[in-house]
């Protein structure tokens, strides 16, 4: 299980983060593979119960897929009435809810693939190394990427993998075509390794040394045994910030601030207060400097003003869609045949997705669906953020759940990026992840 598990975390964003039907079926296949395989694995054994405090999450996402299947099937008529015409006829003559149940059908499947790997990376955290390990892997694979797409971007910047660019050509996108999306996928592991650098430093100060012996020990360690714990930081840093995603860099730089707030440094009770200041100043330093480094694209991305980009006008009409039909939505997946009926001449450029994913969401699940499935992910935030206190060198990776789902959430009211498989199952891996650690660090407490 644990290679198939570092396999698809490791390929997905491969093919364009595997933003294409064939690569995100094939993900569907392995995810479906390894499914199968634990159930043979475990068919005489007692099946992994989910926590209490966590049970409610997963029925919640249990019960969103099921309103994907059920939007798409027959038993549901679609006679509520809608403003627009087309819309209204298209609903009847399909008999069901969603007005292009194969799409909806595919999107609830590639929604339940995603539990289905969430789930099997929680069972498999089954001890705390366990997800350490598979931390570290991610912040590892995701460094990979940058620094591939770092050399892309300095010899030319002309293709993705074997392709010609057709998009962002002044940005680094490294395997992905999307700028912003890429982004959110080095924040995702810029943090990963930064947590993991809290919990190897947490490691070398628990072995009793202090003071100078302490710093010095440290930092010899580092330069033996982690050297690449700050390059991969700084290069992948150094790649959110060539992407020229202002989204992007505002939402990572939102996350990796938190990060630091609630590392276990911010939980000692005594320490010199002039030495946290200076380290937090060190920090701060550091994310001008590489900033400065950048080049004056993004600066100047992030000066213009907002109220020319396109998607502040989409907005309005996706809002008057979801008007029309607030409880059941127009499908998972029909975002696309939707919005082409209204938009309006404002709109001057092809839209197949809302750029924002909750009104996505709101327009194609409902309203109704849309809260459950957020208020799931809420409820794993929560229990993350009411564990910090029990992981002693753990608190960085439980902490990492609550940053990581922040900057996506962040990211996701003006960006897609949950909509590319490399970022989606990434995402499922870290916060199963750290879920498994606050749940492990919590029984260990009590235990002692």
């Amino acid at each position: 299980m644990r290679t198939i598990i570092y396999g698809l975390l490791a390929f997905a964003p491969l093919p364009f983060a595997s933003a294409r039907p064939t690569w995100q079926w094939l993900w569907v296949v392995v995810v479906g593979a390894l499914v199968l395989l634990y159930l043979l694995k475990n068919w005489k054994h007692t099946p992994h119960r989910v926590p209490k405090s966590l049970s409610l999450a997963f029925w919640m996402g249990g019960l969103f897929v099921a309103w994907g299947f059920a939007q798409a099937s027959s038993l549901f008529g679609g006679d509520l009435g809608v403003s627009v015409e087309a819309v209204d006829q298209l609903i009847v003559d399909l008999g069901s809810i969603s007005v292009a149940p194969h799409k909806t059908i595919s999107n609830a499947t590639f929604f339940l693939s995603h539990g289905a790997f969430f789930w099997l990376v929680f069972v498999y955290c089954d001890r705390r190394i366990k997800s350490v390990q598979l931390i570290r892997f991610c912040g590892i694979v995701v460094a990979i990427y940058a620094i591939y797409g770092f050399i892309i971007f300095v010899s030319g910047n002309e293709t993705i993998l074997w392709y010609e660019k057709w998009a962002s050509f002044g940005s680094l996108t490294s395997t992905f075509v999307n700028r912003n999306s890429f982004a959110a996928f080095a924040g995702l592991g810029l943090q990963c390794l930064i947590a993991y650098a809290y919990y190897w430093s947490q490691d070398e100060l628990t072995e009793g040394r202090s003071g100078r012996e302490l710093y010095r020990h440290v930092i010899e360690t580092g330069i033996n045994k982690a050297w690449w714990l700050p390059l991969g930081i700084v290069l992948t840093a150094i790649a959110i910030l060539l992407t020229n995603s202002r989204g992007g860099f505002g939402s990572v730089a939102v996350a990796v601030l938190l990060l630091i707030l609630l590392s276990p440094h911010s939980y000692q009770r005594t320490g010199n207060i002039v030495r946290r200041f200076f380290g937090f100043a060190t920090i701060l330093a550091l994310g001008v400097g590489l900033f400065e480094l950048s080049g004056e694209i993004l600066a100047t991305r992030l000066q213009v003003d907002a109220t020319f980009d396109q998607r502040f006008k989409v907005y309005p009409l996706i809002v008057e869609a979801i008007i029309d039909r607030p409880l059941t939505g127009f499908g998972l997946g029909t975002f696309d045949d939707i919005f082409r009926i209204y938009r309006d001449e404002n709109v001057t450029i092809y839209f197949d997705r809302a750029h924002n994913d909750y009104l996505e969401l709101a327009v194609t699940a409902g309203i109704p669906a849309t809260t459950i499935l957020i208020l799931a992910f809420f409820i794993f935030v929560a229990f993350l953020f009411t564990r910090l206190g029990v992981g002693a060198q753990y608190r960085a990776l439980i902490a990492l759940g609550i940053t990581s789902s922040v900057q996506l959430g962040l990211h996701s009211f003006v960006d897609f990026s949950l909509q590319m498989p490399a970022i989606s199952y990434m995402w499922c891996a870290i916060l199963a992840a750290s879920l498994a650690i606050a749940r492990r660090s919590e029984r260990a407490r009590a235990n002692l």
